[in-house]
């Protein structure tokens, strides 16, 4: 028995007799050159496997988990109000396109109608559709009596074949409408009350605008996509049948004359392979938007010119939540969003808890939460980005872990050269 042995036997011994302070146990085992100093080591060992860990897992964005809802409809679109609490949907379900309410999970059918954007109000909702059609549903917007169609004068001979694809405004007095023409061109017009204006200048053929978007600064930014008639050798598909499309940004400008509006177009930028689909506010102080796509993502600046987003993931839907981050989704199989924090000027990939078997086709805002909707009925995912900040975020609490341990192994280490010092070791 070596000596480090009788003297441990020794001193447990004692505690039979009189019981042994914890702090002179830990004084006895991190004494050096002690044969226990094994402890250490292990303990070491162990809090490097759980800080790996720990690191490992807060790289998984909290707040996120499959929520279904109209599990008997697929969406086309949805507004929530400003604490989402209630929604404006239009979904088409067994019997064909109708606008619901949400409020909880309860459903309530408004009217059973074709309608294509949704667009939230300071009052209210409104709903636009084919054929010029505009109607406003003021709060609660609970029956069919609460719509109210908006009849404007100023359309010409009909509105037939005015088909509004999106609205933009503030008040549902007046905004701006985005409309596809009897010759299928991309449009816009100016309303205010019961008058419209004369249309702008119609795109060519072949380039199709899917939303508008209002920006802080007030300006108006549509996106879409151009369909090339012939595929160049960087195109991936060559197929004839099957024409590539590309990214188009289109910048809208409203200008005053003569107690008139006079509407303009004037296309930005057009992209790579595929279609821009939506336009967020850029945090970074280095332009105005950030236009989100499926090859990727750019910015926009205040003289309209188009740089490319560096670490932003190809994507089908994007929205911005309430601290200014933009989050991206595509194919949510692959357990990946792609992220913009706010004021940075790259993005990142980042990892969610599970996976959903759909592709992300609308990203709203709803209160404190972003939803990432799929095609298909019931398929939904929700985030709450504030978890992120929070305890029951991983990644702060690996924080607080780490603080803790770090500030009691530094005791620890001070404690033993105390004790060294103490007992002569020096």
């Amino acid at each position: 028995m070596s000596d480090d042995d009788a003297e441990e036997q020794e001193y447990f011994a004692s505690e039979e007799e009189e019981p042994v302070a914890f702090w002179d146990k830990v004084k006895h085992w991190t004494r050096q050159e002690h044969d226990g100093q094994w402890l250490s080591i292990a303990v070491f060992i162990g809090i490097a496997v759980l800080g790996a860990a720990l690191i490992t897992q807060a790289q998984v964005i909290p707040g996120y988990k499959l929520n279904p809802v109209l599990d008997d409809y697929s969406l086309i679109d949805i507004a929530w109000n400003e604490d989402g609490t209630q929604a404006l949907a239009i979904v088409d379900g067994a019997s064909g396109y109708s606008i619901i309410k949400l409020e909880g999970n309860k459903e309530t059918i408004i009217i059973n109608k074709s309608a294509n954007s949704l667009e939230r109000t300071d009052s209210g909702w409104l709903v636009v559709g084919d054929d010029g059609w505009i109607a406003a549903c003021n709060d609660p917007c609970s029956k069919a009596s609460d719509l109210a169609t908006k009849t404007l004068s100023g359309w010409g001979d009909s509105t037939d074949g005015q088909s509004i694809m999106d609205v933009v405004s503030d008040d549902g007095t007046s905004g701006i409408l985005l409309i596809s023409d009897d010759n299928g061109q991309a449009t816009v017009r100016h309303y205010n009350a019961d008058t419209i204006s004369e249309a702008a200048t119609p795109l060519q053929m072949g380039m199709k605008l899917d939303s508008l978007t209002e920006l802080p600064g007030g300006e108006f930014i549509a996106v879409g996509s151009l369909t090339t008639s012939f595929p160049s050798w960087s195109d991936g598909d060559k197929n004839p049948a099957s024409p590539p499309t590309r990214g188009l940004i289109v910048a809208v400008d409203m200008v005053q004359k003569n107690q008139s509006t006079n509407m303009d177009m004037i296309i930005v930028h057009i992209g790579e392979n595929g279609k821009f689909h939506s336009v967020l506010p850029d945090s970074s102080g280095e332009g105005i938007a950030i236009v989100a796509g499926t090859s990727g993502a750019v910015r926009v600046d205040s003289l309209v010119s188009v740089s490319t987003v560096d670490g932003v993931p190809g994507s089908t839907s994007a929205v911005a939540d309430d601290y200014g981050t933009i989050w991206f989704a595509g194919n949510l199989d692959t357990q990946r969003v792609g992220i913009l924090e706010d004021g940075e000027s790259e993005g990142e990939t980042v990892e969610v808890p599970q996976g959903a078997n759909f592709d992300s086709v609308l990203a709203v805002q709803a209160g404190d939460e972003v939803h990432f909707h799929g095609k298909s009925s019931g398929e939904r995912a929700t985030l709450d980005p504030a978890i992120r900040d929070s305890v029951q975020s991983l990644s702060v609490l690996s924080d607080m872990i780490f603080l803790f341990i770090g500030s009691t192994m530094l005791l620890t280490m001070a404690f033993k050269l105390y004790d060294n010092w103490h007992l002569g070791g020096w």
